[in-house]
């Protein structure tokens, strides 16, 4: 079984979001022995539209998460996830792409034996970053909001230019609405609620300036019960000193993620991993789900 998108051919569209998603899925689909980007089974072009055949994957991120009886998944799974979710946005950004709207419910886990491995979809509004030179685009002076609004960078929320370093902050706020326990009925991102733009912005800067948010309210809701606060803060607070330009130092997250979650026994990190409850043995929720 395959699965299949269309995209009529209008005149008017400067750029065509299917043709993105193609030269995106050749280039990137054989970064890793196990890709997190589908592979393109068949592809072309109609007098009315362009099509794209590519392999199936199954639910969503965010409809496996929902699905889970408080809606949110347990430590290890939301931390595993996150984390192959991170290496397909660094995969991107080798070739590079960013993808703009990194949320939920543009990840998928694999089907069959492929059932662990986290795919990244959807590369409607991702954008190329580099120029015809290969060197980073002058950043333009305002851009229009692009994303969703729970998981869109403060960059974003301001209309500033967007590099690799705002997908990293998405990813970030990914990895907590997957990961983090109800406080007070609300699970995942504490603002996720919030309709209005401005508000959520607001939240979002309130939770980095206040020292009274971040030692206390900022610490209870936005990682609830985990026991790994520190070092989920510190991966947030790296994040935000990235500008446009920097490259972003990937193993330096992994290295945090491994040290909230028991990644690996070799750098020394199991306390504070143990206290988050994480273990890289389990099997992920849907597994035990199926």
């Amino acid at each position: 079984m395959f699965a299949m998108k269309v995209e009529k051919k209008i005149e008017t569209r400067k750029h065509s979001k299917l043709k993105m998603e193609i030269a995106i899925l050749k280039l990137v689909s054989n970064e890793r022995n196990q890709s997190h980007f589908t592979a393109i089974i068949d592809r072309g072009k109609k007098e009315t539209y362009f099509f794209l055949v590519m392999e199936l994957v199954g639910k969503s991120l965010a409809d496996l998460k929902n699905a889970r009886p408080d809606k949110v998944f347990s430590v290890s799974t939301g931390l595993g996830a996150s984390i192959q979710c991170l290496e397909a946005c660094e995969d991107l950004h080798k070739y590079g792409f960013i993808h703009r709207d990194l949320k939920p419910a543009n990840y998928a886990c694999g089907l069959g034996e492929k059932k662990r491995v986290v795919y990244i979809l959807d590369f409607g509004i991702a954008r190329r970053i580099l120029n015809d030179k290969n060197e980073l685009k002058t950043p333009r002076v305002s851009v229009r909001f692009k994303g969703t609004i729970p998981f869109a960078s403060l960059a974003c929320h301001k209309g500033v230019e967007m590099g690799p370093k705002d997908d990293c902050e998405s990813w970030y706020y990914l990895m907590l609405d997957l990961t983090v326990p109800g406080v007070y009925a609300i699970s995942g991102l504490i603002w996720k609620r919030m309709a209005d733009k401005n508000e959520v912005m607001k939240v979002k800067e309130e939770c980095r300036t206040s020292k009274k948010a971040w030692m206390e309210w900022f610490t209870e809701l936005m990682f609830g019960p985990l026991k790994c606060k520190n070092e989920l803060a510190r991966v947030l607070e790296y994040i935000d000193k990235l500008h446009y330009h920097d490259h972003v130092d990937y193993t330096y997250i992994y290295k945090m993620l491994e040290e909230v979650r028991k990644f690996t026994t070799l750098l020394g990190y199991e306390a504070a991993a143990i206290q988050c409850g994480g273990n890289v043995n389990n099997p992920y929720d849907w597994e035990n789900d199926s």
